[in-house]
C-alpha cells in the first residue's frame, strides 16, 4: 500500500470519527433541547395547577358549603377539590390521591398507566410513557399536600411526537449526508495527499535519472518553504557536493596521470637513448643518475597522492605531542639553507620567544617544508625568503614570505587546489623540468593546517613577492593517535 493511499485512508478514518462524534452530539443536543422545552412547559403547567388548587369541606351545617362562591367559579370541582384552571391545547392532566384514586380527572389519560414505575409520592419524576390511544407523552408527576387528607400527586403530560419526528428527520439527513460528506472528504484527502507527494515523485524521478556521468539535474523546489521544499533543497545541495566531488576526482585523476606521464616519458627516453647503441661507462652513470632522480620524483609524487587519498578518507590521525615550535623551524631552516644558498637566495628565520604547541610534529615539519621549498623554488637569485613566528593567547602565527615575482590576483583563489600551478604568475625560468614540483605541495600544506583546526591564507602583490600565513591553535583540537586507536 503506497503512502498516498495510506494517508487518504487515515484522513478518511479520522474524519469519519469526527463526523460520527459530531452527529451524535448534534442528535443528543437537539433532543435534549426539545425535551427541555417540553419539560419547562410542563413545569409551568404544574405550577399553575397547584397555584389555583383549593380544598373545601362539603355539607356544612345550615345547608351551605365552605367557599361556595369559589366553587361555583371554579373550572373543575370534585371530591372536595376545586381548580380554576384551563389547560393549553395538547396538555393532559389529572389529580390523584395517595392511593392513586383520581381527585380530579378530565379523562385525558383514558386509563393510561401512571408511568413505567409504581406511584412514588415522595419525589418529583419526569418520564416518557404512552397513552391508551398510543400517543407518546412526556409525563411530569409532582407530589403535593391535601388538607386533612395526606398527600396527592398532580400529573401533567404533553405529547412528544413532534420530537420523534424531528429526530427521525435528523437521522435521515445524517444517513444521507454522512456518506456524501465522507465521499467528498476522501476525494479531498486523495487530492491533498497527491499534492503533498507530487514533489516526492519528482525527487524520485530525478534521482533515477542521475548517474555518475550526469550530475547536473536539480529539483529546483526550494521556493517552497515547507518540509518537502527543505528536503528538495537538501537534495540539491547534496547533488552540488556530489557533482563537485566527482569533478574534483576526474580532474585529480587527469592531473595525476599528466604529472606521472612527464617523468615516465623522460625516464623511458633516457633508457631508450642509452640502449640505442653502445655507450661509455660515464654516459651510463649519468643516465642512471637521471633515472634515479626521475624515480625519486615519481616516488615523491606517489607518496603525496597517497597522503591526500588517506586525508580524503579521514584515515590519517594526528600524533599529538607538546613541543617547542621554534626548535622545529630552526632545524628545518638549517636543513634548507644549503639549497637556498645554491640558488643564491637568503633564507632567514625570526623568532622573538618560544612557542609551545600541541600538534603532530612530523606533519608540521612537512607543512613548513612545503611552504619554504615553494618559496625558494619561485624566488630569483638575490631574493630573500623570511620565516617569522609569533603568538597570541590562543594561536601560533607563522609567516613564510618571499620577495619573488608574486602571484596574480586571479590565481589566489585556486592556490591550494591540487595540481594547480602558478607558472603564469611566477617565473619558472630558473626551474628546470626535473626540479619542478608536483603541484601538490600547497594542497598538502592546506590539508595539514585544516587537520590541526588551523587556517592558512596567502597575500601577494605581483612583482613584490608573496606571504603564506599559517595560524595554528596552541592547544590541540584534533583527534590524537591514541584516541583513534581506542
Amino acid at each position: 500500500m503506497n503512502i498516498r493511499l495510506r494517508l487518504t485512508l487515515w484522513y478518511t478514518a479520522v474524519f469519519s470519527l469526527i463526523l460520527l462524534i459530531f452527529s451524535l452530539a448534534v442528535y443528543a443536543g437537539l433532543s435534549r433541547s426539545l425535551f427541555n422545552t417540553i419539560d419547562n412547559h410542563l413545569q409551568r403547567e404544574v405550577s399553575e395547577i397547584l397555584g389555583n388548587l383549593k380544598f373545601y369541606t362539603p355539607h356544612l351545617a345550615g345547608g351551605e358549603d365552605d367557599d361556595e362562591e369559589d366553587r361555583h367559579n371554579a373550572a373543575f370541582e370534585q371530591n372536595g377539590v376545586s381548580l380554576n384552571y384551563i389547560p393549553e391545547a395538547g396538555i393532559y392532566w389529572r389529580l390523584l390521591n395517595q392511593d392513586g384514586i383520581p381527585l380530579i380527572d378530565p379523562g385525558h389519560f383514558d386509563g393510561a398507566p401512571l408511568g413505567d414505575q409504581p406511584l412514588d409520592l415522595s419525589q418529583t419524576r419526569l418520564q416518557n410513557t404512552t397513552l391508551a390511544n398510543g400517543e407518546p407523552v412526556r409525563l411530569y408527576t409532582v407530589p403535593f399536600e391535601i388538607e386533612h387528607q395526606g398527600q396527592g400527586v398532580v400529573q401533567v403530560a404533553e405529547s412528544y411526537r413532534h420530537v420523534k419526528e424531528v429526530q427521525g428527520q435528523l437521522i435521515l439527513l445524517l444517513a444521507l449526508g454522512l456518506p456524501l460528506t465522507l465521499l467528498a472528504s476522501s476525494a479531498g484527502g486523495w487530492f491533498l495527499a497527491s499534492s503533498a507527494l507530487d514533489p516526492i515523485d519528482r525527487i524520485t524521478s530525478t534521482a533515477r535519472q542521475i548517474s555518475a556521468r550526469d550530475l547536473h539535474q536539480r529539483l529546483n523546489l526550494s521556493q517552497s518553504n515547507d518540509e518537502v521544499g527543505r528536503l528538495a533543497a537538501t537534495f540539491d545541495q547534496m547533488l552540488d557536493r556530489l557533482e563537485t566531488a566527482f569533478e574534483q576526482q576526474r580532474r585529480f585523476i587527469a592531473d595525476a596521470s599528466h604529472e606521472m606521464k612527464t617523468p615516465l616519458t623522460i625516464l623511458k627516453g633516457d633508457v631508450d637513448v642509452a640502449l640505442s647503441r653502445e655507450r661509455s661507462p660515464d654516459y651510463y652513470r649519468r643516465t642512471l643518475k637521471r633515472v634515479n632522480q626521475t624515480t625519486d620524483q615519481l616516488t615523491a609524487l606517489v607518496q603525496e597522492l597517497l597522503s591526500l587519498a588517506r586525508a580524503d578518507g579521514d584515515q590519517l590521525l594526528l600524533n599529538i605531542e607538546t613541543f617547542n615550535l621554534n626548535n622545529l623551524l630552526t632545524a628545518l631552516v638549517k636543513d634548507l639553507r644549503p639549497a637556498a644558498a645554491q640558488k643564491k637566495i637568503l633564507l632567514a628565520y625570526r623568532a622573538n620567544e618560544p612557542v609551545i604547541i600541541q600538534a603532530d610534529q612530523a606533519k608540521l615539519r612537512r607543512l613548513f617544508l612545503n611552504l619554504i621549498d615553494n618559496a625558494i623554488k619561485y624566488s630569483r637569485p638575490g631574493d630573500a625568503v623570511i620565516l617569522n613566528i609569533s603568538k597570541t593567547k590562543a594561536q601560533a602565527i607563522i609567516t613564510v614570505s618571499d620577495t619573488g615575482s608574486g602571484i596574480s590576483p586571479e590565481h589566489l583563489p585556486h592556490i591550494f587546489d591540487r595540481f594547480y600551478r602558478v607558472d603564469k604568475a611566477r617565473s619558472r625560468a630558473e626551474v628546470s623540468a626535473r626540479s619542478s614540483g608536483s603541484g601538490l605541495g600547497l594542497s598538502i600544506a592546506h590539508w595539514i593546517t585544516q587537520a590541526h583546526r588551523g587556517e592558512i591564507t596567502v597575500e601577494s602583490v605581483p612583482g613584490e613577492g608573496a606571504s603564506f600565513i599559517v595560524r595554528l591553535p596552541l592547544i590541540a583540537q584534533a583527534p590524537t593517535f591514541e584516541e583513534g586507536l581506542e
